[in-house]
């Protein structure tokens, strides 16, 4: 098992590591413990809460550098997109589910997670709205939602030690 942080010092230096990018310390996070006091709450919050809006800024900005570069032309294209935008939310909803963060403070950020994800959803509703006769473009729309990533997230924990093949055959160790 992984060490996690238990002092103050130890959960900055890794929540600066994650919000710089460095997807690595999130067992170490998930592992870690602290007890919060009086003297370092208030900065303990602000900090978590600093990191998780960095990360969620720079997954916007790729995402919306994605629907940019890309050039959407099809319905596959847009599935792609949004296919690749659940799969970096999944780290983001890692980090605000770290067992070590005060109930709390994990509340508060699902609530925002999924407030966030439903204003993205409206956003695309909204801009692709010449395309809501088509049925599969509203699926795919429609399925950009916390929970479908939530289940994501844990199927693929449920998976994790298992491979799938080019041939879509699972490969068990």
């Amino acid at each position: 098992m992984i060490k996690g942080p238990t002092t103050y010092s130890e959960w900055v230096n890794l929540l600066n590591q994650f919000a710089h990018g460095d997807d690595s310390v999130l067992d170490q996070l998930n592992n870690g413990t602290f007890l919060i006091d009086a003297g370092t709450a208030n900065r303990f919050y602000s900090k978590v809460e600093e990191v998780y809006k960095k990360r969620k800024q720079n997954w916007l900005d790729k995402f919306q550098r994605s629907f940019q570069l890309q050039n959407l032309k099809t319905e596959n294209d847009f599935e792609i997109a949004l296919r690749n935008g659940k799969q970096n939310l999944i780290l983001l909803n890692h980090f605000i589910s770290i067992q070590g963060f005060p109930e709390d403070l994990r509340k508060t950020l699902k609530k925002d997670l999924e407030d966030f994800i439903t204003e993205i959803r409206t956003s695309l509703k909204k801009n692709n709205s010449n395309t809501s006769k088509n049925e599969k473009m509203l699926m795919l729309l429609n399925s950009f939602q916390f929970n479908t990533i939530s289940n994501e997230i844990k199927s693929d924990q449920k998976n994790n030690s298992e491979i799938t093949a080019s041939t879509g055959r699972k490969i068990i160790f």
